[in-house]
């Protein structure tokens, strides 16, 4: 035969298999119900289920959580609690058995059960297995075998107030026991049960079947527990219990129920209630898991070491309980702390011995314990005595114990030592017959202001300094704040109340107080706000000083100070308005040694234009010398022109032209003429690598500054020293000149040199016009200023920083365009050399500009109509709208001026282009050119061709 196989055929297994179910109780399936929730509790001796010890309702989430059977004994009366699993074993005597007493439930039974109730009350645990009872279940008299513990349950005065117990119910298995010759089937019938797992041992205890729930327990297939042995599947700590339980099968044929842990399949454990068996061809074991119950358990000890952690912890809290004739049975830390006595002294003694004598002689203790027996609690607010004769002041109270039958069984008193704060109370009066005393002696008028109630407590002094009589002195903060100046209370309440509110202590100001005669005195009020323990303001004491005599002596000797003050002014402004006087006179020799200076360069600018012009004329002349000639004529046009616009740079009227450029590589192109102007003797250094500097400016006026700074480094260091350019991004423009800081993105060029640097005194006059610290003759001052305004229209800023005898730092910021936007701008102008033809207006009031620029764009290719002026010019679009493909207006014009043309033709054709030009103009300066295409006077053909053939593609595109 085959181990694991049994010899009997499978018709006789599956009648013998329904045999063993027939003699099981039977209980229908319910939803699992809480003990609690179970019946309605009132009306039983245990009442409402919130009102139940901790450890009662500690044991009811126990049994409720758990599939074995168990239930609790409790009380005097034997209430009996069971869980869903213990009704099975309870069959037709469930429901009602739940509640009442745990005899009279199973009274067929009780003479056996009764020693071992009184046992468990005893204290005893009492431990029963496999014991046979003559149970009424079911209509009938049955025999039933159990395995049960009753563990004693202490109640929260350490007196047994019941018992647990989980217990198993044998009584198949002895069934099995007395038909041997069914056992097989009754093996294959118990390996089928799904909650109770079976195994079989070989003779050699290795395991050689297991049912499904035993393989649900420990996670293992069945392959994997086939052949494993108890050693395999127990922990070491467990063996001992282990050889204990194989000994007395071997011997006895059968082992008392035990607990131990199994491992697994994971290496996890879990607790099972093993029952071992000997049968014929090895052993029988049945295994209950209690995973739940014990860890249930271990909560519950958790619990209760949690309880006793903070009755030790709680030493500010005198714990202790007694019982009804006032003898001490427990006594927390907090007590020993508070009393002074030891458990061990102290306990089953009298607590008659923590009174004082003389309120033991005046019957306090028997006093306190009658109020608490028929009111529940007494307060105990009083001093006591302490173990070495000292005194303490306790606070709290002493409750009257009682069992859930009412029956008294003792007191719990809970008091907190508040000596301190009684001593600190009597301080406090001490303090407050002091500052009585102290009020009476001073002239200030003292107040004591009771937060709570409202009300201002005055000294005598309130009638010295403002004349009330104390009967007409309302003590209360309303009649305080109506003597108030009206325009005052506002503020003097509003920082009272701040005080009080917020976590200041002290609250001072000035203010107007009504006095009775109706006049108002000047008044320092001080006070302080005293809070409770919890921080909340309770009082304010203050003092109100009288200012009146000392505002009047400072009124006084403010109006000699004004007079002083005044005579001060008028001669500071006299000296100002002679330094402004002598300011404008520099400045006129400036500007006169200026105009000489232009008049001459423009005088030899003409005499080149005039010479070569009349040249020009002879027939005689070659076509070569004809050509040089009109060279020269071009040439020196573009200096006149360059000169114009450094003029009206400085006085920032010049409309710049501005193009999208590297700063860096328009730095580097101009690098060798910044050397031929600073002089060989001067080190310029460079460091340019920038691939993101990118901005839109005029070129031209960058050039200009950029000069402009470098001669004037070049005259600080007298022609010797070193000039740095440096080209970097940043994200932000400094506060400079008393502007805020800007963020963006900016280019910044530092122009640094080694010069002798310029006074702090003089660091904010230097970008003014005419502005100069050089000889007469040597310098006009309007250098620095072109760097300013360019760097202004352009949308940037400029800034210096120096020191004296070190050098200079000159800091020009100007917007970042983005290399994105940049690469394509550049592209866009490289790739504009499309031909295009079309019809110009052309508005000019000038007739003779306006004749050569219609001669000069007809010779260009375009046709031309020439308006005089912008309402000439409107009248013609509206005339033949579709005749013209761009405009090109002069800006300066009488009446409507080129930009507010341009405005008034987008209005009326959004895709017109529009071109303006000029040599001068404000508009142009102060608001820019409002996004149209501008040409600066004068002009070249070359730039005029390409913005009105762009414009003019632009429409078509």
């Amino acid at each position: 035969m085959v181990r694991g196989q049994l010899p009997w055929p499978s018709e006789f297994l599956n009648r013998m298999d329904a045999e063993v179910r027939s003699t099981l109780p039977h209980v229908p399936v319910m939803a699992p119900v809480g003990v609690t929730s179970a019946r309605g509790w009132n009306a039983t001796p245990l009442g409402p289920p919130h009102t139940w010890p901790v450890a009662l309702r500690t044991l009811c989430d126990v049994i409720d959580g758990s599939a074995q059977p168990m239930f609790i004994v409790w009380g005097a009366q034997r209430i009996l609690l069971y869980n869903q699993p213990y009704a099975a074993i309870l069959a037709d005597k469930h429901p009602a058995a739940l509640g009442r007493d745990f005899l009279d439930v199973w009274s067929e039974v009780a003479q056996d059960r009764t020693p071992l109730v009184k046992r468990a009350y005893a204290g005893e645990a009492v431990q029963m297995a496999d014991i046979t009872l003559l149970m009424h279940r079911n209509g009938a008299s049955e025999e039933a075998h159990f395995s049960f513990s009753y563990t004693p349950v202490r109640g929260e005065d350490g007196q047994i107030a019941g018992f647990f117990c989980a217990c198993l119910e044998t009584t198949p298995q002895v069934l099995a026991e007395r038909q041997r010759q069914v056992v097989a089937d009754r093996v294959r019938a118990a390996l089928a049960i799904q909650t109770v797992g079976i195994i079989h041992w070989g003779p050699n205890f290795g395991l050689t079947e297991v049912n499904e729930a035993f393989l649900s327990m420990t996670g293992f297939s069945r392959d994997e527990a086939i052949g494993k042995t108890w050693q395999e599947l127990t922990p070491a700590e467990f063996w001992p219990a282990s050889e204990q339980a194989v000994e007395q099968v071997l011997t006895v044929g059968e082992a008392v129920p035990y607990e131990k842990q199994y491992y697994r399949q994971d290496g996890s454990r879990w607790w099972g209630l093993f029952a071992p068996r000997k049968v014929e061809d090895g052993v029988i074991e049945f295994v209950l898991d209690v995973t739940e119950r014990k860890e249930a358990e271990e909560r519950l000890r958790e619990r209760e070491q949690r309880l006793q952690l903070i009755l030790d912890s709680a030493t500010d809290y005198a714990i202790l309980t007694l019982d009804p004739e006032r003898r001490v049975t427990s006594w927390s830390p907090g007590a020993a702390r508070t009393f002074g006595y030891e458990a061990e002294e102290i306990l089953g003694k009298s607590g008659d011995l923590l009174f004082t004598p003389e309120d033991r002689q005046a019957g306090v203790p028997e006093e306190e314990a009658a109020t608490a027996r028929q009111n529940g609690h007494a307060p105990d607010v009083r001093w006591h005595q302490r173990k070495d004769g000292g005194r303490v002041f306790v606070s709290g109270s002493n409750n009257v114990l009682r069992d859930p039958s009412g029956t008294e069984i003792g007191f719990l008193k809970v008091a907190r030592d508040e000596t301190e704060r009684r001593r600190a109370e009597e301080e406090v009066r001490e303090t407050e017959e002091r500052y009585r005393l102290a009020s009476q002696a001073t002239n200030d008028a003292i107040w004591d202001w009771k937060l709570a109630t409202d009300h201002i407590r005055w000294n005598e002094a309130v009638e010295t300094l403002f004349g009330y009589r104390g009967e007409e002195v309302e003590p209360s903060g309303a009649w305080w704040k109506a003597k108030i100046h009206h325009d005052d209370r506002a503020r003097v309440v509003a920082g009272i109340t701040a005080a009080i509110e917020g976590e200041s202590d002290t609250w001072t100001t000035e203010y107007r107080f009504e006095r009775r005669d109706g006049t108002y005195a000047d008044i320092l009020d001080r006070g302080t706000v005293l809070r409770d323990r919890c921080g909340r303001a309770v009082r304010m004491v203050g003092a109100m000083h009288d200012l009146t005599p000392h505002k009047k002596a400072e009124a006084m000797l403010r109006q000699l100070n004004e007079t002083l003050e005044h005579r001060v002014v008028q001669e500071v402004a006299s000296r100002l308005k002679t330094e402004d006087a002598l300011r404008q006179s520099q400045k006129l020799e400036a500007i006169g040694q200026l105009t000489g200076g232009v008049a001459h360069d423009f005088n030899n600018l003409l005499t080149v234009i005039r010479g070569a012009a009349q040249m020009l004329c002879r027939p005689t002349l070659s076509e070569e010398r004809r050509q040089r000639y009109a060279e020269a004529i071009s040439e020196t046009a573009d200096r006149a022109a360059k000169l114009t616009s450094q003029l009206l740079a400085f006085s920032r009227r010049q409309a710049l032209k501005p193009e999208v450029f590297n700063v860096g590589q328009r730095v580097e192109v101009i690098a060798d003429m910044l050397r031929t102007v600073v002089g060989s003797r001067v080190e310029l250094t460079t460091n340019t690598e920038c691939e993101i500097c990118y901005v839109e400016a005029d070129p031209s006026q960058f050039e200009t500054a950029l000069v402009n700074m470098a001669v004037n480094a070049r005259d600080a260091m007298d022609g010797v020293g070193q000039l740095a350019v440096t080209i970097e991004p940043t994200k932000a423009v400094p506060g400079i000149r008393g502007h805020k800081a800007a963020e963006g993105e900016f280019v910044a060029v530092y122009v640094t040199d080694t010069g002798t640097g310029i006074p702090s005194e003089k660091l904010a006059q230097i970008f003014e016009p005419f502005f100069t610290t050089k000889e007469v003759g040597k310098g006009t001052g309007l250098g620095l200023s072109q760097v300013y305004g360019f760097a202004k229209q352009s949308g940037g800023e400029v800034g210096v920083e120096s020191t004296v005898g070190e050098g200079t730092t000159f800091k020009v910021y100007l917007p970042r365009v983005p290399a994105a936007v940049a690469e394509a701008a550049l592209e866009s102008a490289a790739s504009d050399e499309a031909r295009g033809h079309g019809h110009v207006l052309v508005v000019e009031d000038n007739e003779q500009v306006g004749r050569f620029s219609t001669q000069l764009l007809s010779e260009l290719g375009f046709e031309t109509t020439w308006a005089a002026n912008a309402e000439a010019a409107l009248r013609l679009l509206e005339e033949h709208p579709e005749r013209y493909a761009a405009v090109f207006s002069d800006v300066v014009m009488p009446g409507m001026n080129g930009v507010e043309l341009g405005k008034e033709i987008r209005k009326r054709q959004p895709d017109m282009p529009v071109v303006l030009t000029s040599g001068y103009s404000h508009v142009l300066a102060q608001e820019g050119s409002h996004g149209f295409e501008l040409l600066h006077k004068p002009y070249a053909i070359e730039d005029l061709t390409r913005v009105l053939r762009g414009a003019i593609r632009q429409k078509a595109s």
